[in-house]
């Protein structure tokens, strides 16, 4: 009698392993003759007049039972059409280039090779593409590097699927994400930084309201913006303005990049004690 195949429930979901895989395969979605018949009221070509187009995801990582349940997961939701995933670094700009992504989701791995080579190549080539570092631990000396290559965030793949779903969808949009078990240490691990960078962040905080500070502190410490309402009593609404506020100010185009601007101008170090804050 056949033996069952094996299952594995980590990282994000059970994956079946029906096959190796060599570290330069590349595997991409079904051939449109086996994909599913399209519902009913839905046109041939499964678009929906007027809908939202799906994003666009490739999936860069070593470990083949990592990539599938990454995959896995991302499949189940609405609006996220994984396309391909490879396991090789030297077919990550290919596999991007080729699909046109939406999000890159790689391994730190990968993406920290030879001084984050990679991710710079993937933002120059395609700089439609959201690259979203994918780290097993939240650690590292590579990650400051990697973050001012262009990312758009870091992702512990520790996580669980919520986080990795909403992950895609807003770097998708322009968004950026960095989950408080990274956002500490990667902002403690950037290299020491001059005093005219000081200065200059010191100036742009002095431009904000003294409100406008503390949401900032706490979006530099990665925390989310429910979690920011929470701590200042205001609706996440409140906070949406409040960051794009701010982030107007700074002339920066995401979080991570105020974050740093923070961690520059020593705001992270407390309020109270700050002279910078009105």
């Amino acid at each position: 009698m056949a033996q069952p195949l094996p299952r594995t429930e980590w990282p994000f979901s059970p994956v079946n392993v029906t096959r190796p895989a060599t570290v330069r395969d590349v595997r991409t979605t079904a051939p449109a003759a086996r994909r599913a018949a399209p519902s009913p009221g839905v046109p041939a070509d499964g678009i929906v007049p007027g809908a939202e187009a799906a994003v666009v995801v490739g999936i860069a990582d070593h470990e083949v039972l990592v990539r599938g349940g990454i995959r896995a997961a991302l499949e189940r939701a609405h609006g996220i059409n994984v396309v391909a995933d490879t396991g090789d670094a030297g077919a990550v700009i290919e596999m991007t280039l080729r699909h046109q992504l939406g999000v890159l989701l790689i391994d730190s791995g990968m993406a920290g090779t030879h001084g984050a080579r990679v991710t710079r190549a993937v933002r120059r080539l395609s700089p439609s593409t959201a690259v979203v570092v994918l780290a097993s631990s939240p650690g590292g000396s590579h990650l400051d590097r990697i973050l001012r290559a262009g990312v758009a965030g870091c992702l512990l793949k520790s996580g669980n699927p919520q986080d990795l779903v909403a992950a895609v969808r807003v770097a998708a949009t322009g968004g950026a994400v960095l989950y408080p078990e990274a956002a500490k240490r990667v902002l403690d691990s950037v290299a020491r930084i001059d005093t005219e960078r000081v200065e200059r962040a010191r100036e742009l905080i002095r431009g904000l309201t003294h409100r406008e500070c503390e949401v900032l502190a706490l979006v530099a410490q990665g925390m989310a913006n429910s979690e920011i309402g929470r701590a200042l009593h205001l609706s996440e609404g409140g906070v949406k303005a409040h960051i794009s506020r701010l982030l107007t100010k700074l002339d920066c185009g995401n979080r991570v990049r105020a974050a740093l601007i923070a961690q520059d101008a020593g705001l992270t170090q407390g309020l109270a004690a700050d002279p910078v804050c009105p």
